[in-house]
């Protein structure tokens, strides 16, 4: 909150700063991120309404939002498809919030969003902002200044339509949805836990139930090497039985997916591939130190860039080793090759050094002229530029600055026009001008839109800054190592026809596959594989079927890629033919525990738990605390199936009981019986919480909101053309 009590109104500086210091990071690179929308296509729909344009704005407001957060200008693949996912799932739950709150009669206006937005902002003001627009102020002041956030807040609307400043307003606006979303889901749930009630009948049976259990307790895997020998065997009509079942409960796919493995050929420099970098990095470095100039060798090698002017203090290097090579070197030292995490190598040389202020303090008068952006400027460009070359002449005669700055405030504040400017982050040109400004001197800037007279008032105290040039070299495989790698792939690919095929050749040939299961349509990784966006969007494809084999992929040129598709599953209840060996494998896995405990259970029947816990090397935990209305996690992770058997068990006689994938050896030390407390009041308290008070609970009562929704979710189509 320190950020945000600094905060002020400032002025023609806004665009200076966003524009062009910072203009990279506003910029970014969301036009690789976004997508164009085929029209061809419907990507989503809920409740029959076609969402395309709406998620596709939305997703672009959330990852500008990400990006001012996060402070990046782009993100992995990985990350784009968090995005997705959380823009998704605002989306449905808002869906289900404003069906649920118009039944009650309850509707968010466009007006009372405007409202919202109005106290959003006026609360930066209090003493408790809300929390929302406080993490956006915070955001923005850390980027551009404290003294020029709460400007960009107030004149938020006027970046709407400006390119350079969109993303500032696209992040504004996710963030108010977000704030929205909160609010609407708070009401929501207020109106909801007060509309519950809770019999004293319930509440009776709950105390009734809820009775515990002191136990010696002991877990028992069955896949442990003693059992390898117990074989469960399941009919079909098992199988068939469950399906029918609990396919509604089990099998309903909610969001379609895929089982995709991926036979991967990595990309990596042979030994060769190595010594030719090394070779040709060492030869370039012979070159560079015989050039007559860091200019002459630029243009040998076909790179006639200016060297970069920047001075850069030693801490900031961050390039481990890096700094200490340039400060405790002599200036025109050259940096000898080295490699930097098996990534790249460098070379390069120290050509410069200067003590200098790592910043100054100025007072500004900004005097703005009209734009095409800002027509509602004060002043012409000319009229300006005189008044500039007017209050220069003014202030150099003796008339202070801080005298003349009231009648240039244009809403901004007389505490907002003085204030330190670093070195990192002002336009070198601009900050060297300042520097050979006296201190109490005058120097006139012409920004894109307005004139800005400084004053310098003071400065930090010198500091050895220093001047290099490095050049870089990427460590990677040479072409011949690439077209070798991709005929390997290719003739892979064309071995084989169906995924079987895949897993079997590739264990042949000693090929690494990676399985990934459940794989939604808009993710990224397949498994612990990561930015595999091509091969997801190619397993969703119309014409892609179980047992599709794919072309050869080129991941990020890391490595090469073919891919099968083991499973197919679209939403809706799966069919018994695709689950069948799934329910047979799991009736399988329950069955050998009851196995297990059968076979515990002879072993009981001649010796203790202790001789138990010996012969097969497991723990005996005593005095564990069992309750029967307890959850998973309150009862030691003894699942509900074990439960139920375990507090109809006698006392002081070791049972083995089958619980759904483990089995357990219990004795009853002790039992008491519930009892309701007075008013029933806890056990009221505890129905509460476990309907409607924790978050987890929330989320699923708005997963059944969302269930009873008709929604279609085709977002594959985002990617594809």
């Amino acid at each position: 909150m320190a950020a945000i009590g600094a905060i002020r109104k400032h002025g023609v500086l806004l665009l200076v700063i966003i524009g062009l210091a910072l203009l990279a990071f506003i910029l970014g690179d969301l036009s690789n991120v976004t997508r164009t929308f085929s029209n061809k296509y419907v990507m989503a729909k809920i409740d029959g309404k076609k969402m395309d344009q709406q998620y596709s704005k939305e997703y672009e407001e959330n990852t500008a939002l990400m990006k001012l957060l996060q402070k990046k200008t782009s993100f992995e693949d990985n990350e784009m498809y968090q995005i997705h996912e959380m823009t998704w799932q605002q989306m449905l739950q808002d869906k289900a919030l404003d069906k649920e709150l118009a039944k009650l009669g309850m509707t968010y206006t466009s007006q009372m969003i405007e409202d919202y937005k109005e106290n959003m902002v006026a609360s930066l003001s209090t003493q408790q902002p809300n929390q929302y627009i406080a993490q956006f102020a915070n955001a923005l002041a850390e980027l551009y200044g404290p003294e020029n956030a709460m400007s960009i807040i107030s004149n938020i609307e006027t970046l709407a339509n400006n390119d350079q400043t969109k993303d500032i307003y696209n992040a504004y606006q996710a963030l108010v949805r977000f704030a929205i979303s909160a609010e609407k889901s708070q009401q929501y749930f207020a109106l909801a836990q007060g509309s519950i009630y809770f019999s004293d009948p319930l509440a009776k049976k709950l105390a009734k139930d809820n009775n515990t259990a002191m136990v010696s307790l002991m877990t028992v895997n069955p896949e442990m090497t003693a059992f390898q020998n117990l074989k469960a065997e399941v009919s079909e009509s098992e199988v068939k039985d469950f399906y029918k079942t609990h396919k509604n409960e089990l099998f309903d796919v909610k969001t379609r997916n895929r089982d995709i493995n991926v036979a991967i050929f990595p990309i990596n420099p042979t030994t060769a591939d190595l010594k030719a970098i090394e070779d040709s990095v060492r030869k370039d470095f012979t070159a560079f130190t015989q050039a007559a100039s860091i200019a002459e060798y630029n243009v040998s090698k076909g790179n006639a860039n200016v060297v970069d002017s920047t001075y850069y203090k030693e801490s900031d290097i961050t390039m481990q080793e890096l700094d200490s090579l340039i400060f405790k070197s002599s200036v025109g030292s050259y940096i000898e090759p080295f490699t930097y995490e098996n990534v790249k190598w460098y070379f390069g040389k120290v050509f410069g050094v200067a003590n200098r202020p790592d910043s100054v303090m100025v007072a500004t008068i900004e005097l703005p002229f009209k734009t095409a952006q800002y027509k509602e400027a004060p002043y012409s460009k000319k009229e300006a530029r005189l008044l500039a070359d007017s209050l220069r002449q003014v202030i150099t005669s003796g008339t202070s600055i801080f005298s003349l700055q009231p009648n240039y405030l244009y809403g901004r504040e007389q505490g907002d026009t003085t204030f330190w400017m670093p070195e990192r982050g002002t336009m070198p040109e601009l900050y060297n001008n300042l520097l050979t400004t006296p201190n109490g001197g005058i120097y006139v800037y012409k920004a894109p839109n307005g004139y800005i007279v400084f004053q310098v008032l003071d400065r930090t105290q010198l500091i050895e800054k220093r001047q290099f040039v490095l050049y870089d070299y990427d460590i990677t495989a040479s072409d011949a190592t690439i077209n070798a790698l991709r005929s390997q792939a290719n003739q892979f690919a064309a071995s084989i026809s169906n995924n079987e095929e895949l897993l079997a050749n590739a264990a042949k040939q000693g090929i690494q596959v990676v399985n990934g299961q459940n794989v939604t349509s808009m993710s990224a990784n397949i498994g612990q594989l990561p930015n595999c966006r091509e091969i997801v969007s190619w397993s969703f494809g119309d014409d892609v079927k179980k047992d599709a084999i794919s072309d050869v992929f080129n991941i990020n040129r890391m490595f090469f890629a073919v891919a099968s598709v083991a499973q197919v599953r679209e939403t809706g209840i799966q069919k018994y033919k695709d689950v069948k060996d799934e329910i047979k494998t799991m009736l399988e896995r329950q069955n050998k525990v009851a196995l297990v405990a059968e076979q515990l259970n002879k072993d009981l029947a001649s010796g203790g738990m202790q001789a138990l816990a010996q012969k097969y090397s497991v723990a005996m935990n005593d005095s564990v605390v069992l309750s029967f209305a307890g959850d998973y996690y309150m009862n030691r992770g003894v699942d509900s199936k074990a439960i139920g058997q375990i507090f109809g068990l006698q006392k002081n006689k070791p049972t083995a009981v089958s619980g759904n994938n483990v089995a357990y050896v219990v004795n009853v030390q002790e039992t008491r019986e519930g009892q309701a407390s007075p008013n029933l009041m806890m056990e009221k308290n505890y129905l509460q919480s476990a309907v409607l008070g924790r978050e987890r609970n929330e989320n699923t009562l708005l997963g059944y909101l969302i269930n009873e929704m008709n929604v279609l979710d085709n977002r594959v189509r985002f990617y594809q053309k």
